[in-house]
C-alpha cells in the first residue's frame, strides 16, 4: 500500500510539473509573422490571452497560425504577458 501511494504521488509530481511547463509563443495571421506572444500554458485561455495581447499591441491580428517554444522578430514585436516587447522571447 505504501509503495502504491508513493507511485500515485511521484506520478501526480510528474504531470503536474509537466502542465506547468506548457508554454507558446504564438504567431498570428495578419502579422505577416512578424509578431508573437508568449503566455505561459497551452490551452484556450491562454490562446484567448495571447490574441488578447496582440490585439491590444497591434490591432486585429487575426487567428493563431502557429506556436512554438520561442519567438523571433527583427521588428521587435515579441510580446510577453505583461505586454512587454522585444526582439527574441522564450516560453517560460
Amino acid at each position: 500500500m505504501k509503495l502504491m501511494k508513493s507511485s500515485v504521488m511521484a506520478f501526480l509530481l510528474v504531470i503536474g510539473f509537466g502542465a506547468s511547463a506548457n508554454a507558446k509563443c504564438y504567431k498570428f495571421a495578419n502579422t505577416g509573422g512578424d509578431v508573437g506572444v508568449c503566455v505561459s500554458g497551452d490551452g484556450s485561455q491562454s490562446r484567448k490571452k495571447a490574441k488578447k495581447i496582440c490585439d491590444s499591441k497591434v490591432g486585429n491580428c487575426g487567428n493563431i497560425t502557429s506556436s512554438s517554444s520561442r519567438c523571433h522578430s527583427n521588428k521587435g514585436k515579441c510580446y510577453d504577458e505583461s505586454g512587454n516587447a522585444s526582439r527574441d522571447a522564450k516560453a517560460n
